[in-house]
């Protein structure tokens, strides 16, 4: 087991040197939290912010870190801060860096990454969220020096740099995001919320961190600034890019994919009808009709509609004994009070509702859904055909937590497979997926998948699905995809 270690450093206030640098402790908190689920050894990751970031502090931290970190495998530093450069060597602000002595009480680049390199430690990243600092009498702020980051990274055998930004460039926050941007990517790759360029095994290395960056920073910044701006995230030391810098098999599933079962939240099949509240056993014609969706109309419509409820159970419970042959004890069917009743049995469950149209409060959908599967087989059963195959309309794969589309259809785009179109609406709230050879329509929304096709096909329905996670996931037929 990899044994992994990080040092972050948040230096985003200064006694005079510079104005605060927005939301970087915050950030490196954020982070610092997340690590372990990453691959990190909880005892082995160190924050330091707020009144230790003066020189004395860090410095005093580096020299501590091998004895504190021991022998590890991988290390992983972010410094977060403002930086400047003289006679072609560049420095890191401090907290107590002061204007009359930049320099000398400033931690010098070179100090920082030889101090790390004392940990003997095979494999260190090092990232580095710097904003240029203005020098008194220049135009432009200065950063750090290309020529050096060249020098001490590309020479390295053991040290990868990744830079929010080109040496000269600003790092930009944004304020509804609450984060900086390039940080607010960073933390996104390290708790597995984007899947771009993690491997098969759910690690992440530093080239396709940089990737990933590289692509996201900027299109962020274009929707958070009405005027152009610039900030290109930066690799030095390609030549030891491809170490780890995250084992996210915890957060992301071993597939290390978007669609995979560690973000599924179940798999259902689906009927939705309408019909009118009038039809309901319950209705009387001394009742009043709804005239909005609101709670009494939601209990109202429960209320009258127990009988149809119970009697549509009555029907399934029937077919099912029958067709599957299973004894009274294997079923448990309950018609509940709030609108919903369902029969669950060894290999499915099946549930019937109804709620108010929300369109037309005189009118209730009824969605009936065929859940908690056994497995693909079982859905291709002749059993199965018999009882549901003329029921589902549309097959649902809800997701636990939200996906984001944008990012989905990103990947799609980049690398479109073969027979696979895509279209988004403006607000990337929903995608629609066509694949070729298939007349339905899938649809992606950040809760769910949705392919739907003609009512009575429940089977074609499945095979699509099945069809659709081996384009985009890479996956076959598990068991777990039904469950």
């Amino acid at each position: 087991m990899v044994d992994r270690a990080a040092l972050l450093i948040a230096v985003d206030t200064f006694f005079e040197a510079a104005p605060p640098v927005a939301y970087a402790a915050g950030d490196l908190a954020e982070l610092h939290r997340a690590l372990p689920a990453a691959g990190y050894n909880a005892q082995k990751c160190f924050l330091i912010a707020g009144t230790r970031t003066t020189k004395t502090a860090i410095e005093s931290q580096l020299a501590r870190l091998p004895k504190l970190i021991g022998k590890i495998d991988s290390l992983l530093v972010v410094f977060v801060s403002r930086a400047f450069s003289q006679k072609g060597r560049g420095y890191l602000v401090c907290a107590d860096t002061i204007l009359p002595d930049l320099t000398g009480t400033a931690l010098p680049l070179a100090d920082l990454i030889s101090a790390l390199n004392k940990t003997k430690c095979g494999e260190i990243a090092i990232l580095l969220d710097l904003d240029p600092l203005t020098l008194t009498g220049e135009m432009v702020p200065s950063g750090l020096d290309e020529n050096e980051l060249k020098k001490l990274f590309d020479e390295s055998t053991t040290n990868v740099g990744l830079l929010a930004c080109e040496p000269n460039e600003r790092s930009f926050e944004s304020g509804q995001l609450r984060h900086g941007i390039w940080r607010h990517h960073l933390i996104e790759a390290f708790t597995g919320k984007i899947r771009n360029g993690v491997n098969k095994d759910a690690t992440l290395t530093a080239s396709a961190l940089q990737a990933f960056l590289e692509d996201a920073v900027p299109r962020t910044l274009r929707r958070t600034y009405e005027t152009p701006q610039m900030q290109s995230p930066r690799l030095f030391g390609a030549a030891n890019a491809a170490f780890v810098v995250a084992d996210l098999a915890n957060l992301v599933g071993p597939s290390g994919e978007l669609l995979d079962p560690g973000r599924m939240k179940r798999v259902v099949f689906r009927a939705e009808t309408v019909g009118r509240v009038k039809d309901l056993t319950g209705y009387r014609k001394t009742h009043s009709l709804p005239d909005r969706a609101n709670d009494w109309a939601r209990k109202y419509v429960n209320r009258i509609a127990a009988v149809d409820i119970k009697a549509d159970l009555d029907n399934m419970f029937d077919m099912i004994r029958e067709q599957f042959g299973y004894k009274r004890k294997d079923l448990d069917v309950s018609a509940e009070r709030d609108g919903m009743g369902f029969i669950r049995t060894p290999e499915f469950e099946y549930t019937v509702s109804l709620a108010v149209n929300s369109e037309d409060p005189t009118e209730v959908t009824w969605r009936r859904e065929i859940g908690r599967l056994s497995g693909a087989e079982f859905v291709r059963s002749t059993g199965f055909q018999a009882v549901f195959g003329s029921m589902f309309d549309r097959l649902v794969f809800e997701f636990a937590e939200p996906v984001d589309v944008a990012d989905f259809v990103d990947r799609i785009e980049d690398s479109p497979p073969e027979g696979v179109k895509v279209g988004l609406t403006s607000d990337t709230d929903a995608a629609e997926i066509v694949l070729m050879g298939f007349a339905g329509r899938i649809t992606m929304t950040p809760e769910a998948v949705i392919i739907q096709g003609h009512t009575g096909s429940s089977a074609n329905l499945l095979e699509q699905f099945l069809v659709f996670l081996m384009k985009f996931a890479g996956l076959g037929e598990p068991k777990a995809l039904m469950g």
